[in-house]
């Protein structure tokens, strides 16, 4: 935008040049208000600029974690599947409305605990539920549940399961899973949970 004042200012020579500058870039600015008008927004050289930046960064953030979640793949010795993990998250993310910069890293964790691609899915389907069940961050209940898979269910105790710790630490996976989504997701989500763990 402010290439365009400055060739506006270039334009004027003489006395009058500021007022005249001054008159074009008033103009400028109007004509911009018009459009935001049109628009149904309001939009000034600032919000567009803020905009464009944060489009630009948003997209650089997707692009690393993108190529994170291909090199992760790459050393799991499942680089075949990175195109079919790659639509899988940007398909999950238009579906349940969660951006593809939170969904990739929960992947990338649930790949690198599991080692496979098929159950990395679904474990992030559920976190993706329990997240909107127990309100936690998605990264929260990733951390939580990539520990659990591996026996560590301290952190667990945040979901009030009605469990004592020495019941969790009895556990296996598959039963915290069941009572996890017995307890949380029940009333969010008319699917039933898949129990293959």
């Amino acid at each position: 935008m402010s290439n365009v004042v400055l060739n506006i200012l270039s334009e004027f020579k003489g006395k009058k040049a500021f007022k005249d500058a001054d008159t074009a870039v008033a103009r400028l600015e109007k004509s911009a208000r018009k459009l935001g008008e049109v628009l149904g927004v309001s939009l000034g050289t600032a919000a567009v600029v803020a905009f464009g930046k944060a489009t630009i960064k948003a997209f650089e953030a997707d692009q690393k974690a993108a190529a994170q979640l291909s090199n992760t793949v790459k050393n799991l010795g499942l680089a075949y599947e990175n195109t079919h993990i790659q639509n899988f998250v940007k398909e999950l993310s238009l579906a349940t409305g969660v951006a593809k910069d939170e969904l990739i890293p929960s992947m990338q964790k649930f790949l690198q605990v599991t080692g496979s691609v098929a159950d990395s899915q679904k474990l992030l389907k559920e976190a993706i539920d329990i997240s909107k069940g127990s309100g936690q961050d998605l990264a929260t209940v990733t951390t939580d549940l990539t520990n659990a898979y591996v026996g560590n269910n301290k952190g667990l105790k945040k979901y009030a399961l009605g469990l004592s710790q020495a019941e969790l630490k009895t556990m296996s996976f598959s039963q915290v899973m069941d009572k996890i989504y017995e307890e949380l997701c029940g009333r969010f989500t008319s699917q039933p949970r898949y129990r293959g763990w």
